[in-house]
């Protein structure tokens, strides 16, 4: 330790010392008289600060914890999320051929069933939802992929 920290800790140590047994020597009113003093200079720290501040500081501390927290449980969710997804993909990757059908035709059945059962309301709501996101789709092609949708499609109508 370089010689002027250990000249300076060893005065931090020598006046606490001198504290502690200016202390231990105190009588039981001396002790008394200088726990109200310190108590007496606490309340007035304390009674400076206005209510209002008070207040308005606990009001900001919560509100920043509040966000804290909104933000750690978004980043919770996402992370769930992603943990599911690779989850997912890594079974599907795994998957057989023969358990990939199945899994295709299990959900072409779902959809089915789930068709199905709606309203009509419903099936026109989701056949315009369906035009207009086809629409949006093929507003942002590029005309190399127009040629080549209309080309995959005019095959398609061929072979059927």
């Amino acid at each position: 330790m370089p010689p002027k920290r250990r000249k300076l800790l060893g005065r931090c140590t020598a006046a606490a010392s001198a504290a502690r047994a200016a202390r231990a020597s105190e009588t039981p009113e001396q002790t008394s008289l200088r726990l109200s003093q310190m108590a007496s200079s606490s309340a007035a720290h304390l009674s400076m600060e206005s209510a209002a501040a008070q207040t308005e500081r606990l009001a900001s501390a919560a509100s920043t914890m509040s966000s804290h927290r909104a933000r750690l449980s978004v980043e919770e969710h996402s992370l769930q999320n992603s943990q599911g997804a690779v989850h997912v993909a890594r079974l599907r990757a795994s998957q057989s051929p023969a358990q990939k059908t199945l899994r295709r035709l299990r959900d072409v059945i779902v959809k089915a069933c789930s068709r199905s059962l709606e309203s009509p309301e419903q099936t026109t709501s989701r056949r315009h939802r369906n035009t207009r996101a086809t629409a949006a789709s093929r507003a942002l092609e590029q005309p190399q992929e127009t040629a080549h949708r209309r080309f995959r499609n005019a095959l398609s109508t061929a072979s059927a």
